[in-house]
């Protein structure tokens, strides 16, 4: 047995099972277990308590982390020192999402598993509440970034979103008045 699985691994170029292993494990060869197990576990647990799959957690950490990069190189062109209660807002503002995100989940998996009819309703609305809420992170980050780049380009902060306002508000009037013309 051990000299067919030996021939397994020369067939693939592997040495021996030590090679072969930290081919399958390459953290423990650089010895960044330590690293994997602690975003391992991060994973997790913000899966676990908000319901956040790890690409989700990736897309929203790239737009905080957008946002507070815009966001301080539009106030340096403001003129605006960096300060740490400039930062503690950001800090703030996700963590009333992550409450927002944790609560809603965990009303969703409260129903998640129930048979009852009204319970999976129940289940079927809190999970509707939670792409909703996810959508409004995402829109809510999207707007500040926005604005951070009004600033960046020299305009009014609030011109990029005056502008999606007004292509906003052309479109529902001409379906309102396809809908009137019916």
């Amino acid at each position: 047995m051990n000299n067919y699985f030996t021939k397994f691994l020369a067939a693939y170029d592997y040495g021996d099972f030590r090679e072969f292993s930290l081919s399958v494990f390459p953290t423990f060869k650089y010895e960044l277990q330590g690293l994997m197990m602690l975003v391992s576990f991060v994973s997790g647990t913000v899966n676990y308590f908000f319901g956040i799959q790890p690409a989700l957690a990736a897309a929203m950490f790239v737009a905080v982390v957008v946002e507070v990069w815009t966001g301080i190189k539009a106030s340096r062109k403001l003129g605006k020192k960096f300060e740490s209660f400039r930062f503690s807002r950001c800090v703030i503002k996700i963590g009333i999402w992550l409450i927002i995100l944790y609560i809603i989940h965990a009303f969703e998996k409260e129903y998640e598993s129930r048979t009852n009819l009204i319970q999976m309703a129940a289940y079927a609305f809190f999970n509707f509440v939670y792409v909703v809420a996810l959508t409004g992170f995402l829109v809510e980050y999207v707007t500040s970034i926005l604005e951070n780049v009004a600033v960046l380009q020299n305009k009014p902060k609030t011109q990029i979103i005056e502008a999606i306002q007004s292509g906003w508000s052309r479109f529902t009037d001409s379906i309102k008045s396809k809908k009137n013309e019916n």
